[in-house]
């Protein structure tokens, strides 16, 4: 595993600011930048974008792309996101992710990874709609914030942004 995460770890990523990326959109969904998010200097946290995810103005769920790579990213993934119950099932997640390609390429990103708690068939669902490709099941550690909140597992998914 820890050589797994070196070789992470060492992928390219240019970081010298945030990119300018008030407001993504296609055709049914907009990304609405609320909050960008610099270095925690402790070693768990990358810079990271935080968007809503709307639908004719209405918020349906939220998304966060997380720029670098570290061993904390590797176990809880570049990109986390959040369908409100009400608007499940439309497909918005998945909408969500590929929206988030431009701030990857910028950042010269091309693998991103993106992390489900083992047994949620909808997270595991949208991976394999974005064709990513499961990496393995790992445990996590007990330092990580996750496994503080009770979970033990994640599906651990990798997603070339490069087919793009």
């Amino acid at each position: 595993m820890q050589e797994e995460i070196a070789q992470y770890n060492s992928l390219p990523c240019v970081f010298d600011g945030f990119m300018n990326a008030k407001m993504l959109s296609d055709e049914i969904i907009s990304l609405v930048c609320m909050k960008k998010h610099f270095v925690d200097f402790y070693g768990q946290q990358t810079p990271a974008y935080e968007f809503d995810i709307c639908v004719n103005d209405v918020k349906v769920g939220s998304i966060r792309l997380r720029i670098g790579y570290s061993e904390g990213i590797y176990y809880s993934g570049h990109i986390g996101f959040a369908i409100d119950e009400v608007h499940r099932g439309n497909g918005y997640a998945a909408r969500a992710c590929r929206l988030l390609i431009p701030i990857a390429r910028h950042h010269e990103m091309a693998k991103l990874l993106i992390s489900n708690n083992a047994g949620i068939i909808a997270s595991y669902r949208i991976c394999e709609r974005l064709e990513a490709q499961l990496m393995c099941k790992a445990e996590l550690p007990n330092w990580h914030d996750a496994y503080n909140e009770g979970h033990r597992c994640k599906n651990i998914f990798e997603w070339d942004v490069r087919k793009f």
